[in-house]
């Protein structure tokens, strides 16, 4: 069935005030008289099979003894059947408490913090009593900045260990005595799937739609499912029409002119529409939002849907993201994000930070509504909406089950295009001082750090990304090394390296430690992106007459074709060639007759590790991410702890020198410059 929905603006105000008025009240579980119902049941199937696409069950019809009215919309003639209605539906009722939140401490997670910042302060004294003071007044601020840039890193190490601290844990749940294999929730839920699409393609589309409806329900709860397409695409229509009442095709919205956030503007269309201001919304209204590639499995609702019996007070139920189009043995783009639904978000739950992420995730739509939908101020509209919950007192769940499996762009262009745009979307929330999480009364002080915390980490992976990279070409090319090698310095960063790998990949399966790699390497790819990113936020914020920033889409299916890389692997490509002249004058310097057990071996030992996520890039823009590209990750991922274990070993072997010893080796007129290869040449 099919239904346009015009903007609020091509509306006249007396159609609009009819279905907010006189067709919108509720009397008990009985329906006003004329307004029209729906539910999912077996006919809905048959359409889709027809359609020719492969459900397999569907959707539980509403209980017998239940009715619930809902909204007549304005209507505006369909070009292609004329003018027609339609019925969406939703119970009342609500559960009369409150979510109590239940935890359980994770003392491995709290072993590992407690390590690391011990080792960290340790760390630190030791490289303020023992690393600076002998490189000389000349070179002591180098040495200082160096110090500074890796504190700021340790900052998103220590950010990271709190979400290991403590786990929810989840309440068991009543199962259906006709069908034990299904939970039993304590009211009748109606989920209303929204597919919002643009120019994907109609079968990108049809697999979502046709796995959304195949998805398993609790008994007693119904569901509509509506393909929100601001690409007003006659096929999609003409699709969703041939499947029936419970299938609702939406378009007609006028996007305005510059539009920032296409996707929000479009649920909101449908939301406003579906629930209009002023009529009350029953509690038990879900709205459930799946990007246009997300295919639900087919326990998708059943797992999801009984979390929100927690409590009047739960808003939104999260789970994961998987990509059936991602190879894990070469995910430098971090696709998988292993590190953030495995062990970042289960922390979230624990500590109330609501961290929605965009898709597979339903949300009630009282609390939807009590926030003003989804936010358009920002590119990355669903953190702005975890905020806005969170600011309005609601409390969220996590599934950790991978419910539904989507698309990963695997073109580089798409990749950082889509890095590109939450980077922007957090830093536009930053600048912007109304939605800034610093001045957010409404949130508790932890909770506005945690919300800057992601904007904290661009602006240090922006920082020391580069800052990693340049210090070994500056230790080969010019000769100045930043820190005074000792043993106290030796025993420091030995300690200091074993508890930041310890907390870093402290896995609960062995496979991930491969993921959190690429997660770190994904870091060290991404990091002009950042730069880039913030420097438009800032200018757009600055300037936002002149520089505007819009929602671009991540294209799939044929649409990701026509994209170029050559914008994004110029830099990098810059950096691997500057780095392998780096090591390769760093092995005829050693050759030449520079001691082995020298800074000098360290530094290339360091360039060498910097090179990987540059060399990987670059391998990955020619082979694609196959089984040549696997072999080489593999290679850079057992390269790169043999590097790191070799500088530390290096540390232990290289001659223990005194402050005074190491300032006099200071580059005299006749040596080449190296800070430290004047006492090496001597002894």
């Amino acid at each position: 069935m099919d239904v346009n929905y015009p903007t609020v603006n091509d509306q006249p105000q007396d159609a609009m005030s009819a279905p907010q008025q006189g067709r919108m009240s509720h009397t008990g579980n009985k329906a006003v008289q004329g307004a029209p119902t729906a539910v999912v049941n077996g006919p809905a199937e048959d359409k889709l099979k027809q359609a020719g696409s492969p459900v397999q069950g569907g959707g539980s019809p509403a209980p017998a003894n239940f009715e619930h009215t809902a909204p007549t919309f304005y209507q505006e003639p369909d070009p292609e059947v004329g003018t027609q209605s339609r019925a969406p539906a939703g119970p009342t009722g609500m559960l009369g408490h409150n979510f109590v939140k239940v935890n359980r401490i994770y003392w491995l997670g709290w072993l590992a913090n407690m390590f690391y910042w011990g080792a960290l302060v340790f760390y630190v004294y030791t490289r303020i009593r023992y690393t600076l003071s002998g490189l000389g007044s000349k070179y002591e601020f180098y040495g200082i900045v160096l110090l500074v840039v890796e504190c700021l890193g340790a900052t998103t190490i220590l950010q990271y260990g709190t979400n290991l601290l403590f786990r929810s844990v989840h309440e068991k749940y009543p199962r259906d005595p006709d069908n034990p294999s299904k939970p039993l929730t304590k009211l009748p839920y109606h989920i209303r799937v929204m597919v919002p699409c643009y120019k994907e393609d109609l079968d990108i589309v049809q697999r979502t739609i046709t796995a959304a409806a195949a998805a398993e329900l609790p008994r007693g709860c119904h569901r509509t499912i509506y393909l929100c397409d601001d690409g007003k695409d006659q096929e999609k229509r003409r699709w969703i029409n041939s499947l029936g009442p419970d299938f609702v095709y939406v378009s007609g919205r006028q996007r305005p002119k510059g539009e920032m956030n296409g996707k929000s503007g479009n649920l909101n269309n449908v939301c406003s529409q579906l629930y209009p201001t002023g009529v009350p919304i029953p509690g038990t209204e879900l709205i459930c939002i799946f990007d246009a590639d997300q295919i639900a499995k087919k326990h998708f609702f059943l797992a999801m849907v009984p979390l929100f019996d927690g409590g009047d007070d739960v808003a939104m139920v999260l789970s994961p993201q998987a990509f059936h189009n991602l190879n894990n043995h070469t995910d430098i783009f971090n696709h998988s994000n292993i590190h953030f639904w495995e062990y970042m978000q289960p922390g979230y739950e624990s500590l109330g930070f609501i961290s929605c992420t965009g898709t597979n995730f339903l949300v009630r739509a009282r609390a939807f509504q009590d926030v003003g939908w989804s936010p358009t101020y920002t590119l990355t509209e669903d953190f702005a909406l975890g905020m806005e919950l969170k600011k309005n007192k609601w409390q969220c769940r996590y599934m950790c089950d991978y419910l539904a499996v989507g698309e990963a762009p695997h073109e580089i262009r798409n990749c950082f295009q889509q890095r590109s745009r939450w980077t922007k979307g957090h830093f536009q929330i930053i600048f912007n001082p109304k939605h800034c999480p610093l001045f957010q009364r409404k949130l508790s002080l932890p909770m506005r750090l945690l919300y800057c915390s992601g904007v904290w980490a661009y602006v240090v992976g922006a920082i020391t990304t580069p800052t990693f990279i340049l210090i070994p070409m500056i230790t080969v090319w010019i000769g100045v090394f930043p820190i005074v090698i000792s043993r106290h310095f030796a025993l420091a960063a030995t300690i200091y390296g074993v508890a930041t790998n310890l907390l870093q990949y402290l896995v609960t399966k062995y496979s991930h430690t491969e993921a959190l790699w690429f997660a770190n390497l994904a870091n060290n790819l991404l990091w002009w992106a950042y730069v880039k990113a913030a420097w438009r936020s800032l200018m757009a914020r600055i300037f936002f007459c002149c520089s505007q920033i819009t929602f671009k889409a991540t294209a799939k299916g044929k649409g990701k074709l026509a994209v170029t890389a050559f914008g994004d692997l110029w830099l990098h490509c810059t950096v691997f060639i500057v780095l392998t002249a780096t090591i390769a004058i760093g092995i005829w310097q050693l050759l030449d007759g520079a001691a082995v057990l020298s800074p000098l071996l360290i530094s290339v030992l360091w360039a060498a590790y910097a090179a990987i996520p540059s060399f990987l890039l670059l391998l990955y823009s020619i082979f694609g991410p196959g089984l040549v590209m696997q072999y080489f990750c593999k290679f850079c991922f057992i390269g790169s702890w043999l590097c790191a274990c070799g500088a530390l070993g290096l540390l232990w072997a290289i001659k223990n020198y005194t402050s005074a010893e190491f300032s006099g080796g200071v580059a005299a007129d006749k040596d080449s410059g190296v800070l430290f290869r004047y006492i090496h040449r001597l002894g």
